[in-house]
C-alpha cells in the first residue's frame, strides 16, 4: 500500500467534507477548508511548511470559481481532482481543459474511485515534473554539446526517447477518455432511456408522451455521438499490424465527418509491428486530411501507401487550390512543422509541395519494422 498523500481538501459543503474524510484511507494527512481564502492559507500553514501532494477543490465555492481557481494551484504546480455535485461531460471536459488532472461526482463518490483519483493525479503531477525535468536536462545538455557532433548524437536519441514516451502517454490519456466516454457517460445516457421509456407507459404521461419520445430519441443521438467520439480517440483497428486498415478507417470517419471521400491506394497489406509508429502516422495523415478540408475547396483527397524496403512511404495528395509555401499564415505554417517535427523526432522525414491551383502532394517517410519491437526483443 502506498504511504499517503497531504490533501488539501476545499470544500463549503460539511457533509461533502464529511463525505470525503470518511472515504479517505486513514494514512492520508488532510487540511480542511471551506473557503478559497482558507484554503490557500492552508497550503503555508496546514502541513508543517510541506506543500499538499494533491487538492480536493470543490467546483462551486462560496468565494471563488472552482475552474477561475484552478490555475492559481496548477502555477504552483499542484495536482487538482475536481470536486461537483452533478454528472455533466461538458463540466467534465471542462475542468480537464481547465488543468484538472480528474474529477469526481460527489453522487457517485467511493473510497476505491477516491483512491485511484489521488493516486492518478499524484502519479501524473509526478511524470510531468519527471518529463519537464529531463526536457530541460536535455537543452542544457544540447547547449553544452552545439558543437560536439557525437554527443550532438546522443541528445538526439535521448530526444528521440522522450518523443515516443509523449506519444505513448498522448495514447494512454486517449484511451482513459474512451474508457470514460464508455464506461460512464454511455451508462448515464442509457439509463436515462430507460427511465423515458418506463415514464412514457404511464396514465399520467399521455399529456407529454410526444415529448418524452423527442427526450428519448436525443437520449439516444447522445449515445450515438459518445460511442462515436470513444472510437474516435482510439479505434480498435490501430491495434492490427496491418496499416492500411487503420487508413481505411480514417477516409471512413473523415468522409462521415467532414464530407470529403478519401481513396486509399495500398496494393498489398503493409505491417507495421510498432503500434506508436501506427498511431503517430495515422495521427499525421488526419492532420493532413483536415487541411485538405480546410483550404483546398474539392471533396476528394487521395492516401498512397507503399512500404519500400524498411521505410513506410505515405502520400496525401489533392487536386484542390493549392497554396504558396513562403505565403502561409503562422498558424498554417505551425501545423505543417508540427508534422515534420513529430515525425522528424521518431527518425522520419516530410516534403510538401504545392502551387497555387495545382493542388497539393504531402509525404511522409518512417523507418518501420514489419515485426514488434517487444517482439524482437
Amino acid at each position: 500500500m502506498t504511504p499517503g498523500f497531504r490533501i488539501l481538501l476545499i470544500d463549503d459543503d460539511e457533509v461533502d467534507r464529511a463525505r470525503v474524510l470518511r472515504a479517505l484511507r486513514p494514512e492520508h494527512e488532510v487540511c480542511q477548508a471551506a473557503t478559497a481564502a482558507k484554503g490557500k492559507a492552508c497550503i503555508e500553514t496546514g502541513f508543517d511548511g510541506h506543500a499538499p501532494d494533491v487538492v480536493l477543490l470543490d467546483l462551486r465555492l462560496p468565494d471563488a470559481d472552482g475552474l477561475a481557481l484552478l490555475p492559481w494551484f496548477t502555477d504552483l504546480g499542484l495536482p487538482v481532482v475536481m470536486l461537483t455535485g452533478v454528472s455533466d461531460m461538458e463540466v467534465a471536459v471542462e475542468t480537464m481543459r481547465a488543468g484538472a488532472l480528474d474529477y469526481i461526482v460527489k453522487g457517485n463518490l467511493t473510497a476505491e474511485s477516491l483512491e485511484r483519483a489521488l493516486q492518478r493525479a499524484v502519479e501524473t503531477a509526478a511524470l510531468r515534473r519527471a518529463v519537464a525535468d529531463h526536457q530541460a536536462e536535455i537543452a542544457r545538455q544540447r547547449d553544452q554539446m552545439v558543437e560536439q557532433a557525437d554527443a550532438l548524437a546522443v541528445s538526439n536519441r535521448e530526444i528521440r526517447a522522450l518523443a515516443s514516451a509523449l506519444t505513448l502517454a498522448e495514447q494512454a490519456e486517449r484511451r482513459r477518455i474512451s474508457a470514460l466516454l464508455h464506461d460512464h457517460v454511455q451508462q448515464l445516457l442509457f439509463g436515462a432511456q430507460i427511465l423515458l421509456e418506463g415514464v412514457q407507459k404511464t396514465p399520467e404521461a399521455a399529456p407529454f408522451r410526444d415529448r418524452i419520445l423527442r427526450a428519448y430519441d436525443i437520449v439516444g443521438e447522445g449515445i450515438e455521438a459518445t460511442r462515436q467520439l470513444a472510437l474516435g480517440f482510439t479505434p480498435p483497428v490501430l491495434d492490427a499490424d496491418d496499416f492500411s486498415l487503420a487508413l481505411r478507417w480514417l477516409a471512413t470517419h473523415v468522409h462521415k465527418t467532414y464530407a470529403l471521400t478519401v481513396e486509399v491506394e495500398a496494393r498489398d497489406p503493409v505491417v507495421i509491428g510498432d503500434r506508436e509508429v501506427r498511431v503517430l502516422l495515422t495521427e499525421l495523415v488526419r492532420e493532413l486530411l483536415f487541411n485538405v478540408v480546410k483550404h483546398a475547396r474539392v471533396d476528394h483527397a487521395t492516401v498512397h501507401l507503399r512500404r519500400d524496403r524498411q521505410e513506410v512511404v505515405v502520400v496525401v495528395s489533392d487536386a484542390g487550390a493549392g497554396f504558396d509555401p513562403a505565403s502561409l499564415a503562422a498558424d498554417e505554417q505551425f501545423g505543417l512543422y508540427s508534422v515534420r517535427r513529430r515525425l522528424e523526432l521518431l527518425g522520419g522525414r516530410f516534403e510538401i509541395a504545392s502551387s497555387v491551383g495545382q493542388g497539393t502532394r504531402a509525404t511522409l517517410w518512417i523507418a518501420a519494422a514489419e515485426t514488434s519491437p517487444l517482439a524482437e526483443t
